[in-house]
């Protein structure tokens, strides 16, 4: 990876100044220069060499390196460590007043300087965190090397003393010039002509004191000094913006009106002249800059001789196979493979192909396709990689961590799915090896491995066990100060409001990684808002100039690094205060040095499926529903061609199901009606921006269900696009018709694919002359050659890797199979995955409840510690109305999903009843720990209700008593304890209630109302569980005002996934120039929307002016919305509000929908009482029932609840036959109120929803 050069490399014209002293962006939020400008302003400057310096880290090292050698110019790496003589602890000690840190600048000699520094500065963060872990109260927030750490890793390193926080300028201007001339003279021991005393100009006075006298001091003791500028922005006139950027960091503000005065504007990249001119008295430390530049001579070597990537892999050897014995690879690699495939075609998955009757045939298209595959491998050098990868998937499932079926183009190994890395076989799926490895453009494959997210951590450890922890490490992420958040932060500085700066974000269109730029050319509001107010003007000058610069270090999702020697051996490493160890390199600079990345998804559909398979075999294995099959349920058994599933997911009822559960998804698939793996693939591939937009969908569809003919240009395409009906989908049938009409290599089509995807016109043009020439060749027009190319680069424009969608496509059937056959099982191990989402939760309840399926609430007889399936017979209180006296299955509320309950308590409540359920609430409080299950978890407990199917008193009466339950409770476990047997261990449990009768337990209060006990439930578990507020309205809401928040949510998919056609200049914003018409952004007319549902999570905020504004959320049965009540209407409202909130009763909201902003909300005008607004509108009830549904006592109930609920709406019953229909109206006289309580009366007569409200 690295080599050290000899000597200077020769230059022409060297500068006799190099700023040896400059902090990048990588210094975050400190440093304000981005690279590229960096190396564009040091050539303009005429300088061969400069250093980096950044905040003690190498965060930009090779970033720097590879920016600097292209524009010609010499890098010097180093950093600004924080340094700590005899660690923090020492310097506090000294008094408050002092620093915790001193800043040191080490800049590297050569290869083992490089090595040291990335020691030392890992050390560091390791210091830190066995610090912080040793004392979690000590203030430690940064690393810190000592004396000793610097002693011990010093070589090869060029020091300077440091700004004016530096050690020995820090005691200088302390007054203590004693102790500064022992710290230089320790460094002029340990590092002699290295040492270099630090001279700067950046216009405070007291660092001309300090200047004078390191110079006389470093005279006087044969010390050399060098001059610097402690760079952080490229300009003087960057000096406020950088300030702000500070401010940003340390969280404080300035006055929007003043100019920034707080710090000098000389932290800029100075011209080589001017640092002359600034130290005409100190020629000598301008000289030695180009000295420390001479003697720093480290060279990356980031390729070997023969030009070949050099990799950092541990060599891969079976663990059975000694260090000491002969091991070949190669052959182990082939064997294992070999012997991999042939353990496949004895799988359950592989019978149906083995049964065909050309097996024989196509057995050999297996081993030969093998064979190549080998052969590629072990060529280009990945056998060791593939050894590695199969190694700790094969350990994850050998351990029952459930691992996903392949992601991306790895799904095309066949050698891959042999070593059981995926399981999708290749050649059934007809894809393509060389869209993994292509030979003719080698680079290291890169597997994405999906693991179950609550196990991936295992895999990780079980992979530090293996190649040892210091060899492994996860990867850096740098967060940036993107346009929304960057506007924002900087209106924080300048001490905009909220509303404020919210007010100029909401302008800038909804795009992912928008840019200023962009949303000023594109939204002529915003530009009407920078010409017409200057503090709009000032926040965004300021925001366009730390745009884009990194603010925050963080972990990469997924990726692990493996090496061979440690990872320090290459890279620093890095950790925050509590954070794990991570490389300092992205994992773009971490490949260039040569780090192999492997990547260990989360994926929570993983857990969902693991979950509901463990769920489905214990609800089999006994009880009124066993079932021996289902007891032995297996996911390599699952039949891929059950039609009742596909028809699940052809009627969109996919809510959980993965990747089809959007609204759009939902629709696409009721549009295509798939009935085939290959469908599904299709329709994963499909939902994308590039082919709704296209029409390509739309083409798709209609040739599937035979609406248009399909039709190919040539016969020989049949085969190739046969699955996609004619359309070209997959970029593997671009390669496949490169290879078939052109005689392409499939590595060379793989370069055809890539270059058409990324439209170089040079690549282009390459390609489209190889392409027809080698379509004439095999006697193809040229003309229709040139016509197919361009057809190809077309759809290859928004062509998709099928073996990703393919992989996916399974985990869609997987899903949906599960939903289809065991849907209490599916839909709890769902709500347990999801148990911190409580949008989601409320979804999938409602979800469940509409297909009959019970959700039963938290019990601590019956529930468990997560979300569980419960078999209900007749006898049960929560056997459904409309049950058909068989048992059935519900899902049953786990304890944990209550908060303030936590696992510890949970665990002590589980293992308490596993003698004897408990018989009542004294019981309960007398067998578990009142330690661990205090009253704190009993009042969460009684609050959701767990408490309800044992307690003899309500919920407020026990609630009231909890008090003196514990106390009598935590009287008697203090006796066991002591050995002493307690009074009431003489009497049986009945005996009990006469000796302790509830009236001297329990107080005794009057129940509360159901809306309260509901929005108690609400508090404690996050989501209604008794009920809803809006059961009985939300039909009667959607049926009356159109709208919900589903609805909404699939208003703006649907916005977002169909490019709108313009319709003039009043939806179609200018572009640059300010014009209409196609030029600028489509802005869509607002949409008024009106909907019912509950008010909560109020947040009442003060403006700038003084007045008073709210956000909230408007929550219905289908998810919840952000709702912003501006002064204004609030002042109208916030009464109603308040106790709409408190009360949890339903209203009616009535606002402008507002989609443009990064979360969608709703701007409120009006808010009413559901009941109010209801009772005043003109409404007819609909009973839509069927002939079997009018028994006489059904009838007889019917007229006993419309007569129970008079009223002025009229009433008329649908009967529903397949063969006729007809209704009746009934007369005047029985005419109801069109109220929830009458909905719900008669609904429940017939156990399903027949009542709508016109």
């Amino acid at each position: 990876m690295l080599s050290s050069a000899a000597s200077a490399p020769p230059s022409e014209q060297k500068s006799d100044f190099v700023h040896l002293h400059v902090h990048t962006q990588y210094s975050l939020l400190q440093g304000a220069i981005r690279m590229e400008d960096l190396f564009e302003r040091v050539a303009k400057l005429g300088m061969s060499s400069i250093a980096i310096t950044d905040t003690h880290n190498l965060f930009g090292a090779i970033d720097f390196y590879l920016a600097a050698k292209k524009a010609g110019i010499k890098p010097i790496i180093g950093c600004e460590i924080h340094y700590a003589p005899q660690g923090p602890a020492a310097m506090q000690a000294g008094g408050p007043g002092g620093p915790k840190f001193y800043h040191l600048v080490l800049l590297c000699k050569d290869l083992g300087g490089y090595q040291n520094l990335c020691k030392l500065v890992t050390e560091s963060y390791r210091n830190l965190k066995a610090a912080v872990a040793a004392n979690p109260k000590a203030q430690l927030t940064k690393a810190w090397v000592d004396r000793e750490l610097l002693d011990t890793y010093g070589e090869g390193l060029v020091v300077l003393s440091g700004c004016i926080r530096g050690e020995i300028p820090y005691k200088i201007l302390s007054g203590d010039e004693a102790a500064a001339l022992d710290s230089m003279l320790w460094f002029k021991k340990r590092f002699g002509e290295d040492f270099f005393l630090e001279l700067q100009d950046i216009g405070l006075p007291e660092q001309d004191l300090v200047n004078q006298t390191l110079a006389e001091l470093g005279e006087k003791h044969g010390i050399a000094c060098v001059a610097t500028a402690d760079c952080h922005y490229l300009d003087p006139q960057d000096a406020e913006a950088h300030e702000i950027l500070q401010c940003i960091e340390h969280g404080k503000n300035l006055d929007f009106d003043r100019p920034s005065s707080l710090v000098p504007s000389e932290y800029y990249l100075k011209p080589p002249e001017l640092m002359r001119e600034r130290f005409e008295r100190f020629p000598e430390a301008i000289a030695n800059t180009r000295k420390v530049a001479d003697r720093c001579n480290l060279e990356f070597k980031f390729k070997d001789e023969s030009g070949k990537p050099i990799y950092h892999l541990p060599r891969f050897r079976p663990t059975d196979v000694p260090p000491e014995a002969d091991f070949d690879l190669i052959a182990y690699f082939k064997d294992q493979a070999r012997a991999g495939l042939e353990s496949r075609y004895a799988e359950y998955s592989f019978k149906r192909k083995c049964d065909a009757p050309d097996w024989s045939e196509k057995k050999k298209e297996y081993a030969a396709r093998l064979e190549d595959e080998l052969e590629m491998i072990a060529r280009t050098g990945f056998a060791g990689y593939f050894l590695i990868v199969a190694d700790f998937i094969n350990w994850a499932k050998r351990e029952s961590i459930p691992v996903g079926p392949g992601r991306g183009s790895g799904a095309g190994s066949l050698v891959a799915y042999s070593f059981k890395i995926t399981d999708i076989d290749p050649i059934e799926f007809n894809l393509l090896f060389e869209r993994f490895i292509n030979p003719e453009r080698i680079s290291m494959p890169d597997f994405d491995v999906d693991f179950c997210q609550d196990r991936r951590g295992e895999v990780i450890d079980y992979v530090s066990r293996r190649y040892g922890a210091d060899n492994v490490c996860q990867i850096i992420t740098f967060g940036k100060l993107q346009a929304r958040a960057v506007i924002k932060d900087v209106g924080r500085v300048l001490g905009l409001s909220f509303a404020e700066s919210d007010s100029i974000t909401k302008l800038l269109p909804n795009e992912l990684d928008i840019t200023i730029d962009r949303a000023i050319e594109q939204e002529s509001r915003l530009r009407e808002r920078i010409e017409n107010e200057p503090k709009v003007a000032k926040i965004i000058s300021y925001a366009r100039a730390l745009e884009g610069l990194y603010r925050n270090a963080g972990i990469h999702a997924a990726g692990v690094i493996i090496t061979e020697k440690p990872v320090v051996s290459y890279c620093p490493l890095y950790a925050g205060r509590e954070g794990d160890v991570v490389t300092q390199f992205d994992k773009d600079f971490g490949e260039k040095i040569g780090l192999v990345k492997f990547d260990f998804l989360g994926l929570k559909t993983l857990t969902v499926i693991d979950n509901a398979i463990k769920l489905i075999r214990q609800t089999a294995a006994s009880g009124p529903l066993a079932n021996a099959e289902a007891a032995e349920f297996q996911l390599d058994r699952m039949n891929y061609h059950d039609p009742a599933v596909f028809a699940l997911i052809g009627s969109g009822d996919t809510d959980g199901v993965f990747q089809v559960e959007s609204s759009g998804m939902k629709d696409l698939c009721s549009r295509i009606q798939p009935g085939s793996l290959e469908d599904l693939t299709a329709i994963n591939a499909l939902y994308r921006p590039g082919p709704l937009g296209s029409g390509m969908v739309d083409d798709f569809i209609d040739r599937k269900h035979g609406r248009k003919p399909i039709v190919y240009d040539v016969d020989t395409l049949a085969p190739i696009l046969k699955e996609t009906y004619g359309v070209i989908l997959y970029q593997e049938q671009v390669m496949n018709i490169a290879r078939v009409l052109a005689g392409y290599s499939l590595g060379q089509a793989d370069l055809l694919r890539r270059a058409m995807g990324k439209k170089k016109p040079e690549e282009m043009a390459k390609h489209r002359e190889i392409f027809v020439k080698g379509a004439s060749e095999k006697g193809l027009a040229s003309q229709k050659a040139e016509s197919i190319f361009d057809l190809m680069a077309k759809f290859a424009e928004y062509g998709f890797n099928k073996s990703h969608s393919a992989a996916y496509g399974v985990l869609t059937y997987q899903t949906a199979y599960l939903k289809t056959h065991f849907p209490a099982e599916f839909m709890a191990a769902l709500m347990t995955t999801e148990m911190d989402n409580t949008d989601k939760i409320t979804k999938y309840i409602g979800d469940a409840r509409a297909h009959g399926l019970p959700v039963l609430p938290p019990d601590v007889n019956s529930s468990q510690k997560r979300f569980s399936v419960e078999v209900l017979t007749p006898e049960s209180a929560y056997y459904p109305r409309n049950g058909t006296g068989n048992p059935v299955k519900a899902v049953r509320f786990g304890l944990e999903a209550i908060k303030g309950v936590g696992g510890i308590a949970v665990d002590v409540i589980l293992e308490s009843r596993t003698t004897a359920p408990f018989k009542n609430v004294v019981d309960f409080c007398k067998r578990v720990s009142t330690r661990k299950v205090n009253k704190k978890v009993l009042e969460s407990l009684t609050l959701a209700g767990a408490f309800d199917s044992i307690s003899e008193v309500n919920r407020p009466s026990l609630f009231a008593s909890l008090e003196p339950l514990l106390d009598m409770a935590g009287d008697e476990q203090a006796e066991r304890e002591l050995g002493q047997s307690s009074l009431f261990d003489a009497f049986s449990a009945e005996e009990i209630k006469l000796v302790t009768p509830a009236s001297a337990v329990f107080k005794q209060l009057e129940d509360w109302p159901f809306s309260r006990k509901l929005a108690q439930e609400k508090a404690v578990v996050g989501f209604y569980v008794s009920g809803h507020p809006m059961d009985t309205w939300q039909k009667i809401c959607e049926d009356w005002l159109g709208w919900s928040t589903e609805r909404i949510r699939n208003h703006i998919a649907e916005k977002a996934a169909r490019p709108p056609q313009p319709t003039g200049e009043a939806q179609w914003g200018g572009g640059a120039g300010g014009g209409g018409g196609y030029g600028g952004r489509y802005r869509a007319p607002k949409t008024e929307v009106k909907l019912g549902g509950l008010l909560g999570e109020i947040r009442e905020v003060t403006t700038k002016k003084g007045t008073r504004m709210a956000f909230g959320q408007l929550e219905d049965l289908k998810g919840k919305i952000e709702v912003v009540f501006f002064p204004d209407t609030y002042a109208e409202v916030q009464e109603t509000m308040k106790r709409a909130a408190a009360e949890a009763e339903p209203v009616i909201l009535h606002g402008e929908l507002e989609t443009d902003a990064e979360v969608p909300k709703i701007l409120a005008k009006s808010i009413e009482w559901a009941a109010d607004a209801h009772r005043g509108r003109d409404q007819q009830v609909i009973l839509r029932i069927t002939p079997s549904e009018t028994k006489p006592e059904q009838l007889r109930e019917l007229k006993k609840n419309l007569l129970q609920h008079r009223g002025k709406s009229p009433v008329r019953i649908d009967f529903v036959d397949p063969f006729f229909q007809t209704f009746l109206t009934l007369p005047k006289t029985v005419r109801v109120e069109a109220s929830p309580q009458m909905v719900e009366a008669v609904n429940r007569i017939f156990g399903r929803e027949v009542v709508t409200i016109q």
